[in-house]
């Protein structure tokens, strides 16, 4: 009996190491025939290094020195290591790891990355199409030509909306957030709490392939609720806007803003907002709040056609282009 269990446990381990070693072998080729498929499009798709380990449970592939460039849109993304995690007997969960320093490349310029603890997890279907994907970074700072942000305690998620092709529900919060030149750092809150609720409706589905394009593109964006609170000051966002193939969005947000004068002296002092234009907003906001019997508090709309932004009767110029690149 006992060489019976011996030679049944033995059979096992056998067949269990010839699957991982199999399971390790395609990952390696499957990755490696994804970098080849780039190059082949004209990209630059390197890596110095990729291994797998995991052994007997895990399939855990790490690259190193990682370089992708897009010459056509424009994008390329660089790394020292990324990581794919995942187990094997759960094929379709995928755990993505970064390092605490990455840089991006787009269209509008370099964007460099600093990030604590930045990782995400993606759930999809055999075909590769995403259900549900979560990312958080215990600090994360994204600096670039057009953007400057800083999050503490940052919390994101997308899920596709069962039934309803090409609709995705996303979530977002954030501990702290600061602007430009204030870069987070482990207890140095800036923000009391950012939330954000939405639906995003694509022209097509996301998969895991779509970092090699062409993505998926933004059609409606339905946004439920967007709260950002920072020392004292409180603005609310909620509307529905709808995006031609341009990028360029038409619709309307609600806006209501606490203390919203001292929103406008802390964008003049960043020299966010030319002055002249400040003061104007200053004094047609302050009519405008006027008529809602709270000086410090504004209820007024954005509203956005073919690309331009206007607040009430004051237009502000291009809206954010809402195409990805």
């Amino acid at each position: 009996m006992n060489r019976l269990i011996f030679a049944v446990a033995a059979a096992l381990l056998i067949g269990w190491s010839g699957f991982w070693f199999m399971s390790s072998w395609t990952l390696k080729r499957d990755i490696s025939e994804w970098f080849d498929a780039r190059r082949a499009e004209g990209w630059q798709a390197d890596y110095t290094d990729l291994t797998v380990r995991g052994f007997p449970s895990r399939l855990d592939a790490t690259l190193t020195e990682v370089r992708l460039n897009d010459p056509v849109r424009g994008v390329g993304w660089e790394a020292p290591f990324f990581q794919i995690l995942g187990l094997t007997y759960r094929p379709g969960h995928l755990i993505l790891v970064w390092p605490d320093t990455q840089g991006l490349t787009l269209p509008s310029g370099p964007v460099a990355i600093d990030s604590t603890g930045l990782r995400a997890s993606v759930v999809h279907t055999s075909d590769g199409r995403i259900l549900r994907s979560n990312l958080e970074a215990e600090v994360l700072n994204i600096d670039g030509a057009q953007t400057t942000l800083a999050f503490a305690g940052l919390r994101a998620a997308l899920t596709d909306v069962a039934g309803a092709p090409n609709l995705y529900r996303v979530g977002l919060t954030a501990e702290a957030l600061a602007g430009p030149d204030v870069p987070m750092m482990p207890g140095t809150a800036r923000a009391d709490a950012l939330q954000l609720q939405a639906e995003l409706t694509f022209d097509g589905a996301w998969t895991v392939d779509a970092p090699s394009g062409p993505r998926p593109q933004p059609q409606r964006i339905d946004l439920r609720q967007a709260d950002y609170r920072f020392e004292g000051l409180e603005l609310n966002l909620a509307g529905r806007v709808d995006a031609d193939p341009q990028g360029r969005a038409t619709g309307k947000m609600t806006v209501r803003a606490v203390n919203w004068r001292d929103m406008l002296d802390r964008a003049r002092d960043a020299g966010q907002l030319p002055s002249g234009l400040i003061d104007t907003l200053e004094n047609a906001l302050s009519l405008a709040a006027g008529f809602n019997g709270n000086a410090n508090t504004l209820d007024l709309s954005l509203d956005f056609n073919e690309g331009r932004v206007s607040f009430g009767m004051i237009p502000l110029g291009k809206a954010p282009n809402l195409r990805i690149p």
